[in-house]
Parts: C-alpha cells; sequence; structure tokens
C-alpha cells in the first residue's frame, strides 16, 4: 500500500472510485486530501502562493500514513531543528490546521478514536510563553481555518462564544498552552507542537521541554496509538538540549521524522541574489552578512541550526577584541586605588549609563560606565574593588562612587546592579534621582550578546584595561544559555561593562539600531526574524533587537 495520500485530482479521471472509496469507510464524510492539495487548493486553504514551497516538502514528508483508513500515522513525532525567520511559528499552525482537517472529516471521530460519545478532543500548541501560544491559535490558526473555503462550506468554523480555545463541532479543539508541565494533563490529546522546544526553561534537575514532551507524548500515545502525532519545532540551544536528544535518536527510531534546515534553506531561493560570502569555510547568501559578521558563533546557532558546544570560549575573535581599544582613551583610575584622576571629569552633552556587580568577600565588585558617542559607545570607567583580607567590601562605599562621580559632572542616567544584597542601594540611588534597578548577568544571554555585537561590529570602544581583558579571555559560554567564569577566574568587570553598555543600548531606543548599521529602515529579513525572536527570563535573548529599531 502507498503512504502518500491521494487527492481527489489524482483519482481522475475515474472520480467514481473517490465515491466508492467512501462508500468502503462510511465513517468518513468524504476522502481525505494530501497536506500539499490541502495548502494549495482554493477549495481548502488557498495557499498556493502564500506557503514557501520548502515548507511544503517537509509537511509532505511529515504527514504520511500506514492505514489511511484509521487515521495511522508512519511518523507520530516530528522535529524541525531550524533557523530563525523560516516560519516555524507558519509550519506550526499549517499542522494543527491539517490535523482538525482529519479529524473533521470523521462523521464519529469519538467512535473511531475509541472515546465516550461528545468527549472533547484536543490539539494543542505549546510555546515558552502562554501569549505566544496563544498568538498562534487565535491568530494564525483561526484566521487560516475562518478563510478557507472548505470549514467554511461544511460549516465547520469555530464557535465564537468561545474566547479560551477553538471549539469546532463534533468537540474538536484548538488549545494554547505554555512551558507548564502540568498543563495537558486533562485533555483527550490526539496532537501537538512545541514550538521554540529547546528554549524551554532548564535547571540542573529539571528539563521543562523533556519533561512537557513526555507528558504530552505519554497522553497522545497511550490514548490513540499510531493516531496521534507530537512535533516540535525550535532552533537549536546547545549540543545536549532536548531537541538535540530527540534528533539522535531519530537515527534509530524510525517513528521519528526529522528536519534540519538554515534560515535561508526554509526560504524559497528567489528571495536571495544567489551570491555568497564565506566565513571559516562556509559560504553564506550575502543577504546574511551583517549577521554572520557580528556574531559568527551565535548566527551559526540561530541560522544556520548549529548547536552550540556545552562549554566553549565565549570571545572568539580576539583580534576583533583587541582593536576594541581606543589608545587616546585613558585609564581614569588611579592604580591599586580607588582615586580618580583629576581630570576625570563628565561631559555636560552626554548622558552615562552604569551597572555594578556587587560582592562582599568571595569575587570582588566591579564597576563600570559609559555613554553614548556618535554612533558608538564610549566605556569611561572600568573598575574593581577587592575586600579588604579577612573583612567584607563596604557597600556604602561603593554607592559613595556614583554620588563621587555625580559630583565631577557625570549626568548619570541609569545605574543598575545585579541582584546580590542591592536592594538598600538601588533604593538610594533612587531617592537621589538616578534610576536603578536589577540586572542579573546570571539570568539572560543580552547584556553580554549585547557587548559582543559591539565590539565584533567596531561600535564599542574601551581603554587598555588588562584586568579586563583578562576576564574576557577566559569567559566561557556554558550550554549556550550563560556566560561564565573557569574556577580561579572571575568576570566581575565583564559583568560591569556588559550591564553597563546594555542599559546605555536599550535607554536609547532611537539609537539601539546600530550594531545593524545607520538606518532605521527594517531589511525583509528582519520582518521575517520580528516574530521568530523569543524572550527568555522576562528580557529578550539578544541583545541587539530589543529597542533596536524604532518600530
Amino acid at each position: 500500500m502507498s503512504n502518500h495520500l491521494l487527492t481527489p485530482e489524482e483519482l481522475k479521471p475515474d472520480r467514481a472510485w473517490h465515491t466508492r472509496w467512501v462508500a468502503l469507510h462510511p465513517e468518513y464524510e468524504e476522502r481525505p486530501v494530501g497536506i500539499k492539495k490541502f495548502i494549495n487548493s482554493p477549495e481548502y486553504l488557498n495557499g498556493s502562493s502564500d506557503c514557501w514551497e520548502p515548507i511544503k516538502e517537509d509537511l509532505d514528508g511529515l504527514f504520511q500514513v500506514t492505514d489511511e483508513a484509521k487515521m495511522e500515522w508512519q511518523y507520530n513525532e516530528a522535529v524541525f531543528d531550524e533557523g530563525i525567520g523560516g516560519g516555524k511559528s507558519y509550519k506550526a499552525s499549517l499542522i494543527i490546521t491539517y490535523l482538525v482537517y482529519r479529524a473533521l472529516l470523521l462523521r464519529e471521530p469519538q467512535k473511531l478514536l475509541s472515546l465516550a460519545r461528545g468527549s472533547a478532543i484536543y490539539f494543542i500548541n505549546m510555546s515558552i510563553r502562554g501569549d505566544q501560544a496563544k498568538k498562534v491559535v487565535f491568530g494564525e490558526i483561526k484566521q487560516r481555518i475562518e478563510n478557507a473555503n472548505w470549514f467554511r462550506s461544511h460549516g465547520y468554523l469555530p464557535d465564537p462564544n468561545v474566547r479560551s480555545e477553538l471549539r469546532f463541532p463534533k468537540n474538536i479543539c484548538v488549545v494554547p498552552g505554555n512551558s507548564k508541565e502540568t498543563f495537558p494533563l486533562g485533555y483527550n490529546l490526539l496532537g501537538g507542537v512545541m514550538d521554540e522546544a529547546a528554549w524551554y526553561t532548564e535547571t540542573e534537575t529539571h528539563d521543562v521541554a523533556e519533561e512537557m514532551f513526555n507528558a504530552l507524548h505519554n497522553r497522545i500515545k497511550n490514548r490513540f496509538g499510531n493516531k496521534g502525532m507530537l512535533v516540535m519545532i525550535s532552533s537549536p540551544r546547545y549540543v545536549d538540549d532536548f531537541i538535540e536528544k530527540k534528533m539522535a535518536e531519530a537515527k534509530t527510531n524510525n517513528r521519528i521524522y526529522t528536519v534540519r534546515k538554515t534560515s535561508w534553506d526554509s526560504k524559497p531561493k528567489w528571495l536571495f541574489s544567489g551570491k555568497t560570502i564565506v566565513i571559516e569555510n562556509t559560504a553564506i547568501p550575502k543577504e546574511y552578512e551583517i549577521e554572520a559578521i557580528r556574531n559568527w558563533e551565535r548566527f551559526k546557532r540561530d541560522y544556520m541550526a548549529i548547536p552550540s558546544l556545552a562549554l566553549e570560549p565565549y570571545f572568539r575573535r580576539w583580534e576583533l577584541v583587541m582593536a576594541g581599544e581606543d589608545k587616546t582613551l585613558k585609564d581614569p583610575v588611579i592604580p591599586e586605588t580607588t582615586i580618580f584622576i583629576g581630570e576625570f571629569r563628565g561631559n555636560p552633552s552626554y548622558s552615562y549609563y552604569m551597572h555594578i556587580d556587587l560582592s562582599l568577600t568571595t569575587d570582588a565588585t566591579g564597576i563600570a560606565m559609559c555613554h553614548r558617542q556618535g554612533d558608538g559607545i564610549v566605556v569611561d570607567l572600568m573598575m574593581r574593588i577587592k575586600a579588604p583580607k579577612g573583612g567584607e567590601i563596604d557597600l556604602a562605599e561603593v554607592r559613595n562612587i556614583v554620588i563621587e562621580l555625580r559630583a565631577r559632572g557625570f549626568s548619570i542616567k541609569k545605574c543598575t546592579y545585579d541582584q546580590f544584597q542591592s536592594a538598600s542601594s538601588i533604593q538610594e540611588l533612587n531617592k537621589m534621582g538616578i534610576e536603578s534597578e536589577q540586572l542579573s548577568m546570571d539570568k539572560t544571554l543580552a547584556p553580554y550578546e549585547t557587548l559582543k555585537e559591539g565590539i565584533y561590529t567596531g561600535k564599542v570602544k574601551y581603554y587598555h584595561f588588562q584586568s579586563f581583558l583578562d576576564e574576557m579571555m577566559r569567559l566561557e559560554l556554558v550550554k549556550g544559555k550563560k556566560v561564565d567564569h573557569p574556577a580561579n577566574s572571575s568576570k566581575d568587570i565583564c559583568d560591569a561593562v556588559a550591564g553597563a553598555v546594555y542599559n546605555c543600548v536599550l535607554d536609547n531606543n532611537d539609537f539601539a539600531y546600530w550594531f545593524a548599521g545607520t538606518t532605521n529602515k527594517q531589511t525583509p529579513e528582519e520582518k521575517l526574524q520580528e516574530d521568530a525572536l523569543v524572550p527568555v527570563d522576562g528580557l529578550v535573548p539578544y541583545g541587539y533587537f530589543r529597542g533596536r529599531r524604532s518600530y
């Protein structure tokens, strides 16, 4: 038996055979059409010109059947490991829309699925955040179905009076969900999509993606066997994340369908000029030149779907780090002291931004300050305060440094602290009229990614400070999600510089596009990326784009 779904067009000229098929399978209202026909035909989604061919090919490979009448799939799991901007959310919405269509074709879907009459059958779209999942369900899926001739002509539109889910006739439902692993346990789940699964929360003992997958998979498999399907769509994170584990498992499990694609392989060729550039012996479309040069390591992960190593150097392009030193800038701190040189004064034309990495006894306290100048950022101050032997750092003394800087004419617009014992200092600075809040370097890559991109593009300049260079040389990217230092090293100065630069970028919304060039206008590629960028821990994972352009 062929595992390809025949379409009505493929059944011609003997159309009567199609009618006989339905007569032989009275549980169906009509014979299913294949996914390509479903997407392209005006009878169904009418998406021939809207949906990219690579997406159609991927889905055609996914939706293969072993028993068409029993609605049993060849693949019950799928992993799409793809670069950003390749239409992952769009693909997720098509998958769920098609699964809903297949269920609605049954006269009594509950009977075929061995459920009690009237039982609700659910499909779920999971995302990191509930609002993103709702956007796919109530935006893309709902609008696509409401505009589709097949759903309209059959009277299979969702109930307009139900707002918490898409509820169709025959008690077929689509619900959004977030990455709380207990969320889907009460449903009769026939299918689901986990969007950006590699970016769900993970700790040393807790992997939400894996636990969520197991909860969903067990629910689907135990109730519906090979009739169900669970799909994960994500850009990768690091080599041992759950997405990569499933990709490896697929090599020995023929029930798992996998696709790994670069961002450009997910798009039609006519979108590109055909010109390429070569970086590290790798040819990439010239349209991605800015992103690749800005941060090659992250580019490989985000655009080429190559996961980060579990542990790798964070700053690889040391020649660019050294090029960031500006010999006209001087260290304003007298060596081995916390005393500023006399001529260190603020320029009334500039606003200044600070970050302080506090400590008491173990690590030192790092302090940094910077300002915007032209189309770049200048780091004015980097300093480290060590606790006296057997003693602790005086937090009030650290705060007094900020006060002294203001007295020296530095108009400090914002000063952030890490979370360690910073509440009182934040409160005091806010009372003084200096905007102050917490900014953790351990909960998001955003500040470090911002700093790296600024250095790699020549937009961040700093004076020679050996301690800063020593820390940068030893920084490590851990599992693609955290910047850390090895034992017997530190990163207090780097934390401070990254935080200060990040504050400056975010606060200057009319200028934060400087990483990409000198225009506020979105490129087509950036427009494609806009919905693909996924917030993590309440902040953006990529330092360059939040507030980067005035949308």
